[in-house]
C-alpha cells in the first residue's frame, strides 16, 4: 500500500465530481474481471496562465470543452470524470494502441480550440494490475507517471511502472528519516579543491553535501537533493551545511592556519527566504570570520526566476563582504543579460555545458570566447568538470586560471582535504625557494 499524494483543498461539488468517477470506475473494473483496464490522468500545461491573460470565464469554456471531447471518446467503453480544476481522468481497457489512440485524439482535439495560445496537454496512465487497489491511488499512481514528463514537450505521455513505485518508496524513506538524520549529525560535507591550472596549488575549495546512513553508508546527493528542494528541506539543510563550514573555519583560524576561501551552495528555494542575508551575515559574525572566507555559489537559472530579487540579494552580500560565484554560468538562457544586470565575482563555466568541448572545435571557440568576455570584465573563471589532462591544456591556451574536477581530485573528507592543503603548501614553498636560487 502507498498513501494518496497530498492534495489542494477542494470544493464540494470537486469531491462529488471525483468520488463519482472513483465508483464508476470501481464497478466497471470489477464488474469486468475479464477486461484489463488503465487509468489516465490528464492535465493541461500552465493552465494558470489561461485564467491569467484571458480570464476565468474563458478557462471555464476550455474546460467545458476538453470535458464534452473526453466524454464523447470514452462514454461507450469506459469511465471519465473531473478531478480538480484543469485534471481530467478516464479509464477504458488497457492496450497500447488504446493509450496512444486517445493521447492523439486529445491532441488533436485541443490544438483545434479556438484561442491564440498553445494548449498543451500531457497524461500519465496506470495499468490497473490489482483490481482491488482503491481507485484513488490508481489515479496517484497515474499522476506519479505523468509528474515524470511535465514541461517535456517532446513526450506527451508515461505510464507507471515498478520504477516509479520504488522511486516514491525510496523518497518516501528519504523524507521519512530526513529531519532525525539532521538532528544525529548524518549529514556532512565533503571538499573538492579549486586549484590553480598553472601551478596545480589548491586556492580553495567547494563544500558538497553527503549522507552518511547508520545503514545503507553514503547515500548520492542525486537521491536526496532532490527532494529536499521539493518538500522544502533544503532550507535547514542549507543552513546546517553553512554553519558546518564556519565552524571549520573557525577551528583552522583557532589551530593557527591560514585558511583559503570555501564556497557553499545557495540553493534556488533559499533565496525566497526573507532572512537569507541574516542568516549569512549572522554566521559570520558569530563564528568572527571574514566574510569572504565564505564564498557563496548561486546557479544561473536563479537570475531567470527572478531577476530583481537576485540583484538585490548579491547586492546586500557583496556590500557586506561576501563573494559570488555564478555556478553553471552558460547552461541557462540569458548568460550576457545576467552578466550585465548582475554583480558578481567569479563565474563558475561547467565543461559538460557543451558536450565534448574539449574535443570539439565548435565548442573550444565557444568556451574561449565566453573565457575572453569574463576577463574583458575582469571576472576570474573557475572551470568545473575538469577530467583529463587535455582540458587542462585547452583551459591553460584558453588563459582560464582555476579548475575543479576529478583531474585534481574528486570530493574528499576534511582530513584528507587538509593533508592534500598541506602537501600543496610545501610543493608551493619547495617552488618559491628554487625560483629564488
Amino acid at each position: 500500500w502507498l498513501p494518496t499524494t497530498p492534495q489542494p483543498r477542494r470544493s464540494f461539488s470537486e469531491l462529488m465530481a471525483s468520488r463519482s468517477f472513483y465508483e464508476k470506475t470501481h464497478d466497471l473494473i470489477m464488474n469486468n474481471f475479464d477486461t484489463q483496464y488503465v487509468v489516465g490522468r490528464i492535465d493541461i500545461e500552465k493552465f494558470k496562465i489561461v485564467n491569467d491573460v484571458f480570464g476565468a470565464e474563458e478557462g471555464d469554456l476550455l474546460l467545458k470543452y476538453l470535458a464534452t471531447k473526453i466524454k464523447h471518446y470514452v462514454q461507450d467503453f469506459g469511465t471519465y470524470g473531473r478531478l480538480d480544476a484543469d485534471i481530467f481522468a478516464v479509464c477504458f481497457p488497457w492496450s497500447l494502441n488504446n493509450v496512444e489512440r486517445f493521447v492523439n485524439y486529445m491532441q488533436t482535439q485541443v490544438k483545434e480550440y479556438p484561442l491564440e495560445f498553445d494548449v498543451i496537454p500531457c497524461f500519465g496512465f496506470y495499468i490497473v494490475d490489482v483490481v482491488t487497489l482503491p481507485v484513488d491511488i490508481m489515479c496517484d499512481r497515474a499522476n506519479l507517471a505523468l509528474r515524470t514528463i511535465k514541461g517535456n514537450y517532446v513526450k506527451s505521455y508515461a505510464i507507471y511502472d515498478d520504477r516509479l513505485r520504488r522511486s516514491l518508496i525510496e523518497e518516501q524513506s528519504i523524507v521519512s528519516q530526513m529531519n532525525s538524520a539532521l538532528e544525529s549529525g548524518q549529514f556532512e560535507f565533503y571538499l573538492q579543491p579549486k586549484c590553480s591550472i598553472d601551478t596545480g596549488n589548491i586556492v580553495g575549495a567547494e563544500a558538497l553535501v553527503r549522507w552518511r546512513h547508520p545503514m545503507k553508508g553514503l547515500i548520492s546527493p542525486g537521491k536526496f537533493i532532490p527532494v529536499f528542494e521539493k518538500n522544502g528541506f533544503i532550507l535547514k539543510l542549507d543552513v546546517y551545511i553553512w554553519e558546518s563550514v564556519c565552524k571549520l573555519l573557525r577551528q583552522w583560524i583557532d589551530e593557527g592556519r591560514q585558511p583559503m576561501p570555501i564556497s557553499v551552495n545557495v540553493s534556488r528555494i533559499n533565496l525566497y527566504n526573507p532572512k537569507l542575508c541574516d542568516i549569512l551575515i549572522g554566521l559570520v559574525e558569530k563564528y568572527q570570520l571574514e566574510p569572504y572566507l565564505l564564498e557563496l555559489e548561486l546557479t544561473e537559472s536563479a537570475y531567470t526566476e527572478n531577476e530583481k530579487l537576485l540583484v538585490s540579494i548579491i547586492e546586500r552580500l557583496r556590500g557586506y563582504g561576501f563573494r559570488i560565484l555564478m555556478d553553471d554560468f552558460g547552461s541557462g538562457y540569458s548568460s550576457l543579460n545576467m552578466l550585465k544586470d548582475v554583480a558578481i565575482d567569479v563565474l563558475k563555466i561547467d565543461l559538460n555545458f557543451l558536450r565534448n568541448s574539449a574535443q570539439s572545435e565548435r565548442g573550444q571557440k565557444i568556451l574561449q570566447a565566453t573565457i575572453r568576455m569574463a576577463q574583458s570584465l575582469d571576472l576570474p573563471v573557475i572551470a568545473e568538470g575538469v577530467e583529463t589532462r587535455e582540458h587542462v591544456d585547452f583551459l591553460l591556451r584558453s588563459g582560464c586560471m582555476f579548475a575543479q574536477g576529478y583531474c585534481y581530485s574528486k570530493p574528499v573528507p576534511i582530513e584528507e582535504y587538509e593533508r592534500k592543503v598541506s602537501e600543496s603548501q610545501i610543493k608551493s614553498s619547495k617552488a618559491k625557494k628554487q625560483e629564488q636560487l
